[in-house]
């Protein structure tokens, strides 16, 4: 797995404060590879998402590509009650399919080029199936990312796309698991600021709406269920500041690395462990390390009751050996205190 594209800025939506991440998203190469790099041996645990999850989401989008999209426009035609026959559909993946630089350039040209016909009141298909986007983050290393929707969705009452996202959770009651939602919903709001991007280098003053469309499964079949547009304001800003903090940690590397490769430098960046992290880097065990004896080590909740504090302090604040050093410390003294005598806990001697 990479950290590139709209797979780096939900990450650094999620922890903008790690350098470590910042780093990872600079270098060439995969996670696993950054890992090698940094820690000198290879990376033996399993990482990214399951092949079982990969091949049931590989399944979903051609069941919903199939045949002109038409499963995919008899769900999305519910949204607006229009008839799927009456939606045109282009599928950029059948001109110029694969990953590689060389494609994304090409199916970025097209998507381009029909976002242009369409303010022009040319006609244009109400789906781009697997468009390309860009969202720069100029000047300096890796000025841009390139951002894939699943596909762009012409809105019948604003005549402006807007981003839609195919994934294979499951819908059951018309309801998504929270943690699937969270996830890609900062996936769209990636796909908004790289379409605003777009939409304004033709004409600033459109208004491009934070929304985007979700498209889950049905519990069977693997078939889209109604879609779901989402207003997506506090995901844009999320992401937002996931850019803002790469470019601060990205001046911070440069500045480190003097032209070296960014995994160099590594250990003089600061890492920000989070619980998270445990599910979902493969640095976590590594940075863990980094806090170890401080209250970061203990879990996200530790550190954000307590503060950045090293698990000495905090026990002598709480024995009464160490004097607070301002009103919060005293604060947590006094709660500490009363938290050890109800377990039977004394104050030193």
């Amino acid at each position: 797995m990479t950290v590139k594209g709209s797979a780096a800025l939900i990450r650094l939506a999620s922890n903008p404060k790690c350098e470590v991440l910042g780093a990872m998203v600079m270098q060439e190469g995969s996670e696993k590879k950054f890992y090698e790099r940094v820690i000198g041996a290879p990376y033996d645990r399993e990482f990214g998402e399951r092949q079982s999850s990969r091949r049931r989401g590989t399944q979903f989008e051609q069941n919903a590509y199939a045949g002109d999209a038409r499963l995919l426009r008899e769900a999305i035609a519910t949204t607006w009650n229009l008839e799927p026959d009456a939606l045109t559909v282009r599928n950029l993946m059948d001109s110029y399919p694969g990953g590689k630089d060389d494609a994304r350039i090409a199916r970025l040209k097209i998507t381009r080029t029909i976002l242009q016909d369409a303010k022009a009141g040319r006609a244009v298909p109400d789906l781009i199936i697997q468009p390309q986007l860009l969202l720069p983050t100029r000047p300096g290393p890796r000025p841009y990312f390139f951002i894939a929707p699943d596909l762009l969705v012409r809105s019948p009452v604003t005549g402006l796309y807007l981003p839609g996202d195919l994934k294979s959770f499951i819908v059951r009651e018309n309801e998504v698991a929270p943690s699937d939602l969270a996830r890609v919903r900062l996936q769209l709001g990636a796909q908004i600021l790289a379409l605003r991007h777009e939409y304004h280098a033709i004409d600033p003053s459109i208004a491009v709406e934070t929304k985007g469309m979700l498209v889950f499964s049905k519990p069977n079949g693997l078939r889209p269920h109604a879609p779901r547009l989402e207003d997506l304001g506090g995901a844009v800003e999320a992401v937002q500041i996931g850019i803002a903090a790469f470019l601060r940690h990205r001046a911070r590397i440069d500045g480190l690395r003097v032209g070296a490769e960014p995994y160099t430098v590594a250990a003089d960046l600061v890492p920000n462990f989070q619980d998270s992290c445990l599910a979902s880097c493969v640095m976590a065990q590594w940075c863990r390390q980094r806090v170890a004896g401080r209250t970061g080590d203990m879990g996200d909740a530790a550190r954000n009751i307590l503060g950045d504090l090293e698990l000495n302090h905090v026990i002598g604040l709480m024995q009464g050996s160490v004097q607070p050093a301002n009103d919060q410390e005293r604060i947590i003294a006094e709660q500490l205190r009363t938290i050890a005598s109800r377990n039977g806990q004394g104050r030193a001697a």
